[in-house]
């Protein structure tokens, strides 16, 4: 009789057991949400071409539609509101088809594609922009269901920083017997850019200086560098001018420009000349002639 006590003792203890690690299993599992009973339309990816949006520049932003629901949508629409904190667009501008696009149904569990071109302010500052767009659709029975959504757009910037300078330098001789070389850079873009250095490089010409760091350039920002160029021999010799600079997104960039430099005749200067110039240099002080 005692054993049967013990082992029904046993028994209810094992079913108790399990009892709670069924009730605690229930309570750890998380809890599978329904698709809802009706179409649900929401933005699944977003995309740009080109990849990179820049001011003045036309793009074409990419939009993934999906939907979640149970229930077809029907007669969809998506509307480009406005930009996030303003009334309109603002430094965006629709291209072509207006901000309404249309799509006769997107089945449930599936998705369609609209491509949606637009331009953006030459102006524009380079940062994240957020647009305002709406959905609507219907379902099979009429029911109209509306949704919105906010899509972040980055305007990079465009090459800020420009190399003003001749394709050819044709080399002359100064007064005083050297032959230099002189171009301009300039920050024609709408943000600062940090880190600006120059190097100039060409086969067969010695430089007396071939590179410069100038640090940061407000937006309008212009300097010169120049430069005293030497050849052993007459010729034409092709060179590279290369700016590298950090962006305000702390992009590295990098622009170059070929350039020729035309040299007539050898300059390199030699010890006779440069005695010779220090002669000429005192007729031309002291007696205001040449020699």
């Amino acid at each position: 009789m005692k054993e049967r006590t013990k082992i029904a003792i046993k028994t209810k203890s094992v079913i108790s057991a399990l009892l709670v690690a069924i009730l605690l299993s229930l309570c750890l599992t998380p809890a599978v949400l329904a698709a809802p009973e009706q179409p649900l339309l929401q933005i699944s990816s977003v995309t740009f071409n080109p990849v990179t949006v820049s001011p003045g520049k036309e793009f074409k932003l990419v939009v993934t539609l999906t939907n979640h629901g149970d229930y077809d949508a029907h007669n969809v629409t998506l509307d480009v509101l406005s930009q996030s904190g303003a009334t309109d667009l603002g430094v965006f501008s629709m291209v072509g088809s207006g901000s309404h696009f249309y799509r006769e149904e997107i089945l449930s569990a599936e998705s369609t594609t609209i491509d949606i071109p637009m331009v953006t302010s030459p102006n524009a500052e380079a940062k994240n922009y957020n647009l305002n767009l709406q959905l609507n659709c219907e379902s099979s029975g009429g029911s109209v269901y509306n949704f919105t959504e906010t899509v972040g757009i980055v305007i990079n910037e465009s090459e800020s920083l420009s190399i003003i300078a001749p394709d050819r330098f044709v080399l002359t001789e100064n007064d005083k017997g050297i032959t230099p070389i002189e171009f301009e850079i300039a920050n024609f873009g709408s943000n600062p850019v940090r880190g600006v250095q120059v190097s100039v490089a060409a086969d067969g010409v010695d430089f007396t200086k071939n590179y410069q760091y100038y640090g940061t350039f407000e937006k309008d920002d212009n300097d010169n560098f120049s430069a005293d160029v030497t050849t052993a021999e007459p010729g034409e010799f092709p060179g590279k001018i290369t700016v590298k600079y950090m962006d305000s997104f702390n992009n590295e960039r990098a622009i170059e420009k070929a350039i020729t430099i035309v040299s007539e005749e050898a300059t390199t200067p030699t010890a006779e000349s440069g005695e010779e110039n220090i002669f000429q240099k005192f007729l031309r002080v002291v007696f205001g002639i040449g020699a």
